[in-house]
């Protein structure tokens, strides 16, 4: 049997690597998701934000492979609703994306954590990708604790109805340890299914040779991205949640 064509076989290009990261958005052109195995096909990184998730995301942008990223929660949220009503979880524009990265929301009427939507994930979309990011837990608390010079921190704990810094640090500690078990153990089954990447020790050869039966990837393209100390608080503020409501992002 001769292997199958990669996915993104058409859209990859050279100049792609060569492109600013801020300008991969434009250049990285929306393509239809016409077979089933287009449909089924898809890659959902499912660890949390501070993990190098923007990392990734321009590792599958340098790859051609049309991606979202957070959208202002846009994602986690559209993934709720459609989940809610009993849709498909990327029913409507947002099925548009063949990855899917920094899937959450934080906004003052709750927390979103869309990659707890695996399991959903995985039940319409089975033949898909998922790649659980993680790093050493203590520099990932102390990462998202600084997130936005402190304002990510406070943002979510104002959604989780919880004041101190403390608790908000032990919530997120547990919800690490709850989320990395679950993971691990619906994917035993499934293990070609399932990547844990340690964005700060595994080297992007792990990613491209867990991607190759679909996807062309290169690991010179993957590049450190998004650091924390380089987000600016102020504009962090204004960066606000997208509503369900009248933004006509359906």
């Amino acid at each position: 049997m001769s292997p199958r064509e990669p996915l993104n076989a058409t859209y990859i290009r050279t100049e792609l690597a060569e492109i600013p990261s801020e300008d991969l958005k434009d250049a990285v052109k929306r393509h239809p998701l016409v077979t089933r195995r287009q449909k089924l096909t898809r890659i959902f990184q499912i660890g949390f934000n501070k993990c190098g998730t923007r990392s990734i995301y321009r590792f599958f942008q340098r790859a051609g492979i049309y991606s979202g990223h957070f959208n202002r929660g846009l994602l986690a949220l559209r993934m709720q609703e459609n989940l809610a009503a009993g849709r498909k979880p990327l029913a409507g524009r947002i099925d548009q994306y063949v990855a899917f990265t920094d899937v959450q929301r934080v906004a003052a009427e709750g927390v979103i954590e869309g990659a707890a939507f695996f399991r959903e994930l995985y039940e319409y979309y089975p033949n898909s990708y998922f790649v659980l990011n993680i790093r050493d837990k203590e520099g990932w608390l102390r990462s998202r604790s600084r997130h936005g010079a402190g304002n990510y921190m406070k943002r979510y704990g104002k959604a989780l109805g919880l004041s101190r810094d403390d608790e908000i640090i032990a919530y997120w500690g547990r919800q690490w340890d709850d989320h990395l078990d679950s993971v691990q153990k619906f994917f035993a089954d499934k293990p070609n299914q399932l990547l844990v990447y340690d964005i700060k020790n595994d080297s992007p050869e792990k990613i491209c040779a867990f991607l190759a039966p679909d996807f062309i990837t290169y690991p010179e393209h993957f590049r450190h991205e998004g650091d924390t100390e380089m987000v600016d608080g102020d504009a962090y503020l204004t960066n606000k949640p997208i509503f369900s409501r009248g933004n006509g992002a359906h």
